[in-house]
């Protein structure tokens, strides 16, 4: 399997949503290379496609009400590195990345919701404009939006200009 890079082309699409499963990430992106011993696994693969400047947003699992609660940017380059895991050594994608910056409130689950209906518009046309998987951060209807069960997300400019203009932080998009 390949992942479907739609954004190649297209240098405004710089962003990504990274949800670690324990709330930590360290220093730079991680994730298990697909091959002979590991099956694929599009969002781990998703690490080898970002580029030094792109913007990550992170999903904080651990708060009281879990939600966007930071952001930093990938540094580069793009690495592997082989780690042992249950007995064997496996090599891993290593992307670095800076500090990650919290935000003054978390854009939380709840919130999300409120524009639900206009985060699935933006699902909606960023799909018919692109053929295969977009790898989109959030799933489910406007009124039960959740985040995607995955390591790393694509997110496209136009969703990152709707949650800046309604929940009032600033990116140069």
């Amino acid at each position: 399997m390949t992942i479907n890079d739609w954004w190649r082309e297209l240098p405004e699409e710089r962003y990504w949503m990274i949800a670690p499963s324990r709330g930590v990430f360290g220093d730079a992106l991680s994730a298990p290379k697909a091959g002979e011993e590991r099956r694929f696994e599009w969002s781990h693969e998703l690490v080898g496609f970002t580029q030094p400047g792109d913007t990550l947003f992170v999903w904080d699992r651990t708060l009281p009400i879990p939600g966007i609660a930071a952001w930093g940017r990938v540094l580069g380059p793009l690495g592997e590195e082989t780690r042992a895991r249950r007995g064997d050594d496996l090599p891993h994608w290593r992307m670095p990345i800076s500090d990650t910056l919290r935000l003054a409130s978390p854009i939380t689950l709840p919130s999300l919701r409120r524009v639900g209906g206009e985060i699935v518009a933006v699902r909606d046309r960023v799909e018919q404009l692109t053929e295969g998987p977009i790898y989109f951060p959030f799933i489910g209807s406007a009124e039960r939006l959740t985040p995607a069960p995955a390591y790393l997300t694509k997110v496209p400019r136009d969703l990152v200009a709707l949650l800046s203009s309604r929940f009032g932080f600033e990116f140069a998009l």
